[in-house]
């Protein structure tokens, strides 16, 4: 038995949902499933952004600085598994076309930037739900995301 198509009131053609390993990314690419529900032509696109690491290498402890790189290197493989792992979830969920992206940088910058470069319909993230006082102190990237997004951002809790 075929599913029966709904149209989509919003008219949402495609979506960039931020990633990480939290329980509200999750949420937040589930969410992304169900607006591009129905839509053959849909596009999501996934991100995950691995914030660099500064090196500051001493001559007095120079093997310090190769440790971080090779940390760095097992986040970045890291991210990889994961939105491979998002996008096999989207196809299983229905979603015929899925990018999955991974950058090296500054989280809201990368979001904003690729938010400018494929021009989705819309931003989804999901909320760690630091509040706005730890969000101003430790920065929310949600929070920076929305303020400084070319389009609407919805925050997923």
């Amino acid at each position: 038995m075929e599913k029966a198509v709904v149209p989509n009131p919003l008219k949402i053609r495609s979506v960039l949902v931020a990633i990480d390993s939290s329980k509200k990314s999750v949420k937040a690419l589930e969410f992304s499933f169900r607006l591009l529900a129905n839509n053959r032509e849909g596009k999501l696109y996934i991100i995950n952004v691995v914030n660099p690491v500064l090196l500051r290498v001493s001559g007095d402890a120079p093997q310090t600085g190769i440790m971080v790189i090779e940390k760095q290197e097992e986040e970045v493989k890291a991210a990889r598994r994961l939105v491979s792992h998002a996008v096999a979830h989207a196809k299983a969920n229905g979603i015929l076309s899925v990018e999955g992206i991974v950058k090296e940088a500054d989280p809201v910058r990368a979001i904003i930037q690729t938010a400018d470069a494929v021009k989705p319909d819309l931003i989804v993230l999901g909320n760690r739900g630091r509040g706005f006082r730890r969000g101003i102190f430790f920065g929310s990237v949600s929070q920076r995301v929305a303020a400084d997004s070319p389009v609407s951002v919805m925050i997923v809790k």
